[in-house]
């Protein structure tokens, strides 16, 4: 039997009543009948809920067979917890908004299974396990491939699961639509792990000054997968025009319209041409006439630029698709910006000093090492407690000169410049970087962002 047949035979035995119960539920439901003309208006919803709460309540609870269904029902198991961290995904799972696909494939001893898809028109979620020797799990990595696909930005999520653990890979597309049918390829390797690897692919050399290369490691094992999503899944969504004109700290914008999925939303936005700053970033959230609220992506795409200039053009929030809202409103609270004007970060690493930092952020220390610099900033965390990159990823010396960065390391908290002691910092994290192939004592950074506007009345947006 594979997971598509396993998963309905369970839905199936769920539904069924065992005969022991169907005295229970009788006599719930002839307590309902007399209590129907005596409250004629509520009486017969109350009555009916009330019959059906008795029913799964004492099938739970007296019925061992009944409530081990429950626990074997994969959506309601296995991968509850695995979306756990998305509300979008949590709510597309209870709403049993799941495609079950039941692939498994084996190959030099590594067994992989496809258990489900949860897909719409612009986002696909794949959940597999992947089992092999228990012994092995510190060393084994995937890569993951996808065919001649374009368009689209994703995430393979932690490389620390172990054997049979669901794992998932998302992919969000962009300038098109998820296709109808996508081959995956999981091509295992077995190499150490170092703190200073992000991949099997990914090979930092043993200085933080090299310039990264890329080496193909020897795969162990490929397993492919042709996956084909059900069109009833891939044709949800909806695109809500709302063209709505409003202004943040002077800069003009137009709301054009709000892409509205099963498994998140997209706020699309225009700039004024006559602006001068560039949105960097904003904190916003949806709220319907009951309250409920939405708000960033934990994990995953917060955010797109804009092709014709250096800002964000569109956000992604949760969804309210499966939500019983009927009206949205879009507030935003506060705003990150890049002056066009803005001018360059100037560190002079002799004195130990900085001009022109963005707010926020505070420049703790250049360390020389033998092959060059190391510089050090402290920064305040997303509004979701993620770290990010303030610079971009070069940097000038005083004659104009440009050189690369090859690589940024983040760490929470930072280490304090006068006790050298680290100060574990729920709000701040600290941004390093080796400056490569430099000799001098001046150099000139571009922050992707110089200043925060912080609305203490949120910006309201109505959008339906």
């Amino acid at each position: 039997m594979n997971r598509k047949e396993e998963y309905r035979a369970l839905l199936s035995e769920l539904e069924q009543l065992p005969p022991e119960l169907e005295q229970t539920v009788e006599r719930a439901v002839r307590r309902k009948r007399k209590l129907r003309n005596k409250r004629r208006f509520w009486g017969i919803p109350v009555g009916s809920l009330a019959a059906c709460f008795l029913g799964f309540v004492l099938l739970v609870n007296l019925f061992p067979p009944f409530a081990r269904a429950c626990g074997n029902v994969p959506v309601l198991r296995e991968l509850a917890e695995a979306v756990a961290w998305s509300p979008s995904l949590s709510a597309a799972v209870q709403h049993d908004y799941v495609q079950p696909i039941g692939q498994t494939k084996t190959e030099m001893g590594f067994t992989a299974s496809v258990e489900y898809v949860i897909v719409d028109r612009k986002q696909v979620s794949m959940f597999y396990t992947l089992e092999y020797d228990a012994a092995l799990w510190e060393q084994v990595h995937v890569d993951y491939e996808y065919g001649d696909l374009h368009g689209w930005a994703g995430d393979a999520g932690t490389l620390w699961q172990k054997p049979g653990e669901l794992r998932e890979i998302s992919m969000n597309f962009v300038d098109q639509d998820v296709p109808a049918t996508l081959d995956l390829a999981l091509k295992i390797s077995a190499e150490p792990r170092t703190d200073q690897s992000a991949g099997p692919t990914e090979y930092v050399g043993d200085s933080l000054f090299e310039e990264p290369h890329y080496e193909e490691p020897d795969y162990l094992a490929e397993l492919t997968f042709t996956l084909e999503f059900d069109p009833s899944y891939t044709a949800q969504g909806t695109v809500i025009p709302v063209n709505a004109d409003f202004t943040l700290d002077g800069q003009r914008f137009t709301l054009t319209e709000v892409e509205l999925y099963p498994t998140h939303l997209r706020v699309n936005l225009e700039d004024d041409p006559t602006n001068t700053a560039w949105l960097r970033g904003v904190d916003l959230y949806l709220e319907n006439e009951h309250g409920e609220r939405f708000g960033s992506s934990i994990n995953g795409i917060t955010a797109s630029g804009d092709p014709d200039g250096e800002g964000y053009a569109t956000f992604w929030l949760d969804s309210p698709f499966f939500s019983q809202g009927e009206h949205l409103t879009l507030y935003i609270s506060g705003a990150d910006w890049k002056d066009k004007d803005a001018p360059r970060v100037r560190v002079d690493l002799g004195t130990g000093t900085a001009e022109h930092l963005p707010d926020g952020i505070q420049f703790l220390r250049a360390e020389q090492q033998a092959e060059g610099w190391i510089v050090y900033f402290t920064m305040p965390r997303e509004t979701n407690g993620s770290l990010y990159n303030n610079f971009s990823g070069g940097f000038w010396d005083e004659a104009g000169n440009h050189y690369e960065i090859w690589q940024f390391g983040h760490t929470y908290g930072y280490r304090d410049p006068v006790t050298g002691e680290t100060v574990e910092e729920d709000t701040m994290f600290t941004e390093n970087f080796p400056l490569a192939g430099f000799e001098g004592d001046v150099v000139y950074l571009e922050p992707n962002r110089n200043r925060t506007t912080d609305f203490s009345i949120p910006v309201s947006i109505p959008i339906s």
